[in-house]
């Protein structure tokens, strides 16, 4: 176990109630809490216990009910290790087997520690949502495999105060709305390099290492 895991700080994970693993900058699992493994074995899945020091990709492909998902699961992480993200939050759909699938949201975010030098390590942090229904299979294969298609038009009129977009009902909705609408997109939390600066700045140093 590296130095930065130590025993305090893996008996704070575990007292956790978020589903959480601890993996390195090389996707290798060095730690998981004792939530995380109940939650697989309660639904017949492999122990992570039995995983750790393999690379987390070997637990997840098991239970991903659509494969193009490893990999945006993978590029989502790489994010978060070079600095380009503070954190990266995704939603996935697990197969479970004679069970209906299941969603949930995955959170990436670095380990800090007083021994960090840059991200060494990443927690990866699992919400169950419940079961999934039939369109949302769909909505999620779209978002991975599908290229967006053009916004019919060459105007797109925008407050310039708010920001809001005039919707083709004459209504007022939010940017995000409009580009759900139009393009079939699926968003996720995330926090831009400027603004970790302005409302994070003892996490600054990251982005430039």
């Amino acid at each position: 176990m590296p130095l930065s895991l130590t025993t305090s700080l893996t008996s704070s994970l575990n007292t956790l109630t978020h589903k959480a693993l601890v993996i390195d900058r090389s996707g290798i699992i060095l730690f998981i809490n004792d939530h995380y493994n109940a939650y697989l074995e309660h639904w017949g899945l492999s122990s992570a216990i039995r995983m750790k020091e393999s690379h987390y990709l070997e637990l997840f492909e098991e239970w991903i009910a659509i494969p193009v998902q490893l990999t945006a699961l993978d590029n989502a992480v790489q994010h978060v290790l070079h600095g380009e993200r503070l954190i990266s939050s995704s939603e996935f759909i697990m197969h479970i087997p004679d069970q209906p699938d299941r969603v949930f949201i995955l959170d990436a975010f670095p380990l800090f520690t007083e021994r960090s030098c840059g991200i060494q390590s990443l927690v990866l942090s699992l919400h169950d949502k419940g079961p999934a229904e039939p369109r949302q299979h769909e909505h999620v294969r779209s978002c991975h495999s599908l290229r967006p298609r053009r916004i019919s038009g060459s105007l797109v009129p925008i407050c310039a105060s708010c920001k809001s977009v005039r919707g083709s009902k004459e209504e007022w909705i939010t940017v995000e709305r409009f580009l759900q609408l139009q393009l079939s997109l699926q968003f996720t939390h995330d926090i831009c390099p400027d603004c970790i600066r302005q409302l994070y700045p003892k996490y600054a140093g990251v982005l430039n290492q």
